[in-house]
């Protein structure tokens, strides 16, 4: 902190943290519940492989997290703080490749193309970009506030996001995912893709991108009060 005082923490934190998980989870609940459906129904690829896929990607993210960590904590902060221009420069990247990896055309390659194209898209996106937002955001709360029961507060509030985040994939998503085909089965509508794609721009929309930033839109925009400013260089 600099030139000047910071003001309590409040209820504008937590609303602030809480919206930055709720933007997000978008993407990550969406994959969490419905990727699976998409590689072994759209695109033919057994369960067994989409399974070492994933224990794949989670020992690739036992040293992704770590570097990560190492990167932000070692960089200097930037013009609009330290864990804020993460957020900014990685927000259109973890899109895009979230969008990829629902790509329908795929279902006409070959299978060792559609592992290859499934290994790299999901790595790319849950590794690499979804990392480079998750773990800067996470730091967040150590420097906004000192206080260990703030900082719990910040944690429900945070949990509480991603459980909104939930309800909303969870409840509105199948409505625009399945469909039932002329022999009454249900069926994934344009492969998913579409689905996904709408949910990869949220990610980057101006309501979710400030969602990702809450922090600076509720708790430390730089701000005149009784001769005070609040100033934070996270």
């Amino acid at each position: 902190m600099k030139d000047g005082e910071v003001r309590d923490f409040g209820r504008r934190d937590k609303i602030g943290y809480m919206f930055g998980d709720f933007g997000n989870d978008f993407t990550f609940i969406f994959a969490s519940s419905f990727l699976m459906v998409f590689y072994t129904k759209v695109l033919g690829i057994s369960g067994g492989m989409v399974g070492t896929l994933f224990l794949v990607a989670r020992f690739v993210d036992a040293f992704t997290d770590v570097t990560m960590g190492r990167i932000v904590d070692a960089a200097p902060p930037a013009r609009d703080g330290k864990f804020r221009c993460w957020i900014r420069r990685m927000c259109g990247p973890v899109a895009l490749s979230s969008f990829l990896m629902y790509q329908t055309a795929m279902a006409q390659a070959s299978m060792p193309w559609k592992i290859v194209y499934m290994y790299v898209t999901y790595l790319l996106w849950g590794s690499i970009f979804y990392t480079s937002i998750n773990i800067p955001y996470g730091s967040m709360a150590s420097a906004i506030t000192t206080e260990a029961s703030e900082r719990t507060a910040l944690s429900t509030s945070r949990s509480i996001g991603a459980t909104l985040a939930g309800l909303v994939i969870g409840i509105v998503t199948p409505l625009f995912l399945y469909t039932t085909d002329a022999d009454g089965n249900q069926v994934v509508r344009g492969g998913g893709k579409f689905t996904g794609g709408a949910l990869s721009l949220l990610h980057i929309s101006e309501p979710t991108r400030q969602a990702e930033n809450s922090y600076a839109v509720f708790c430390f925009e730089k701000k005149k009060k009784k001769k005070r400013k609040t100033e934070c260089s996270i």
